[in-house]
């Protein structure tokens, strides 16, 4: 067997792990090349079959977990292959390989590639009182061996955010880096790529739309284009208050905001999806069972959103058709304040109280189960100190939603997500749509001595103030101080190996096991600390790469080892 036949069968017993690998090695070389037909006229097969043969390499790195170049990381579902630590402390200092002060806060993750990381957070504040207008970030390119800044680049903003919000920031999208450029995001208005030395190629400044705070659409980077959720019109958009209804003067569907598909080399607007995004969202792409590329995105929510009907979407990615929809399919009550989630096997969404499947193809609905009816619950007795099982019991509790938003993820036959009214963590069996929850403390409190403390009674919890590193406290928002479950767009969990990170608000992480035979209290495998309780305020994701994971708060950056 070739090279190349050896790395296409094993990119193909991978795929549906790993979606973003391509049906074959030499579609994967023909998408990296310039786009004239041309282009591949004068290529002689023995360098064609070696550049294949290092792509197979390429493709094995990234299934390694060497890299996380975007929120999302390698593989675009937020899990990776490798193997991390599953239990540290900040407090204690220990599983801490370094950590690195950061001047000023922000909500980025972390970015990974090779020995270098990226991120964003603001630029230093003088008062707490800039906290609720402050518009410029900048840009950071840390060494991943020490934490220490190797180069800075300043990202302007024009529309305020509020600093530490548990909706949004300006600081709020990761980085993404494709090893040799490296494009950075401010909420509050601007994009910009640079070279691996620091070095502007392109930079794009506009007016947002400040009707909404958006956290979850994150930027993706796939094929050499950068997918990112923007209002069509943005002068029209100048005219729109916060939360207030669209001018007589204006045609809503142009101030409706979209998924935009720019060049990354150039900054260049290549093209815009037609059923509208909805900032809350979480788009993601994935593959369809043709191997043609795809970005699964939702309409609908709060604040009487203006991209309606409440509904998924699913709109080409293929060369020359980016943007139309496949299909648009509209679902009452959909929640879309949560990350987008499918394979070819199906759509997995949330709706109200219930979690509905679709069908990948056709966007047709297949089933709808409630979360709340007659699920499976172990739940925790605070006065015995153990867990309970209940079978086929109903939730209390009267919330429209029962997630946490944006903290699902599928892994394997299971749809993973925190609850919103109680302290616990849910999961569909996508089988037969079994629901069961599993309770877990609202938060860890670690004392400098070691001793630790579980908090199962939220009046208890020990308010999470946003404070930067130089003690400026950054509140813009007095529900900033809650412990992360319920009314917030929180982190999105990663799945390293078997491993799902759950990391919350009050710096307090879960580590689960998805690989436990029953799904009680042995699946918890560790809960963790990215410091003092109370002190530690975050709402980044954890990235993965080499083996290492990097946190992100308020303070500072933390690598795991």
């Amino acid at each position: 067997m070739t090279c190349t036949e050896q790395s296409n069968t094993r990119i193909a017993s991978l795929q549906k792990l790993f979606p973003w690998l391509p049906a074959t090695l030499e579609e994967r070389f023909r998408e990296a090349l310039p786009r004239r037909r041309g282009a591949v006229v004068g290529l002689r097969r023995g360098i064609v079959v070696a550049a294949l043969c290092a792509q197979g390499i390429l493709a094995s790195a990234a299934l390694a977990g060497e890299n996380w170049p975007q929120a999302a990381g390698p593989n675009f579902g937020w899990k990776v292959a490798g193997t991390a630590a599953t239990e540290w402390s900040v407090v204690e200092d220990r599983n801490i390989k370094w950590r690195s002060t950061l001047p000023e806060g922000g909500q980025s993750s972390v970015t990974v590639w090779g020995d270098r990381l990226f991120l964003t957070s603001y630029k230093p504040l003088e008062s707490a009182a800039e906290a609720a207008s402050s518009t410029d970030l900048l840009a950071y390119c840390l060494d991943a061996k020490d934490g220490s800044v190797l180069w800075t680049a300043e990202l302007p903003g024009s529309v305020a955010v509020g600093v530490a919000g548990i909706f949004s920031d300006a600081s709020v999208f990761a980085p993404v880096t494709d090893g040799r450029y490296v494009w950075f995001f401010n909420r509050s208005g601007s994009m910009a790529c640079y070279d691996w030395e620091g070095k502007r190629v392109w930079n794009r400044e506009y007016v947002p739309r400040n009707r909404h705070t958006n956290r979850q659409a994150e930027p993706i980077l796939l094929n050499g284009q950068l997918l990112v959720v923007e209002v069509r019109d943005k002068e029209a958009a100048r005219k729109l208050q916060r939360h207030q209804p669209v001018p007589e003067d204006v045609n809503a569907r142009s101030v409706w905001t979209y998924v935009h598909g720019y060049d990354a080399y150039s900054g260049e607007l290549l093209w815009t999806e037609s059923t509208g995004t909805v900032v809350h969202n979480c788009p993601s792409v994935g593959r369809l069972a043709n191997g043609e590329w795809a970005v699964l995105h939702a309409r609908g929510g709060p604040h009487h959103a203006l991209e309606t009907p409440y509904g998924l979407s699913l709109s080409s990615l293929s060369r020359g058709r980016e943007g139309e929809p496949l299909w648009s399919t509209e679902i009452q009550d959909v929640n879309p304040m949560m990350v987008n989630v499918w394979d070819e096997q199906g759509v997995y969404a949330f709706a109200g109280e219930d979690h509905v499947i679709l069908d990948t193809e056709t966007g047709r609905l297949r089933s709808q189960r409630s979360l709340r009816r007659e699920v499976d619950r172990w739940r925790y007795d605070a006065e015995a100190g153990d867990w309970v099982f209940q079978a086929g019991v109903d939730l209390e509790g009267k919330k429209p939603r029962l997630n946490t938003y944006a903290t699902n993820i599928v892994v394997g036959d299971w749809h993973y997500f925190l609850a919103h009214e109680t302290n616990a963590i849910g999961r569909v069996d996508l089988r037969n749509e079994r629901v069961e929850y599993l309770d877990l403390p609202y938060q860890l409190s670690v004392e400098a001595d070691g001793s630790r403390q579980l908090i199962w009674d939220l009046r208890q919890a020990i308010p999470s103030v946003p404070r930067n590193s130089r003690g400026i406290e950054l509140l813009s928002d007095q529900r900033s101080r809650g412990t992360g479950w319920g009314h917030v767009s929180a982190a999105s969990p990663i799945l390293v190996g078997r491993y799902l990170y759950f990391p919350m608000m009050s710096g307090t992480v879960y580590v689960i096991d998805t690989q436990a035979p029953n799904f009680n209290a042995n699946a918890i495998v560790a809960i963790n600390d990215l410091g003092p309780a109370g002190e530690t305020w975050s709402l980044s994701s954890l990235s993965y790469a080499s083996g290492r994971l990097y946190a992100r708060t308020l303070k500072e950056v933390v690598c795991i080892e």
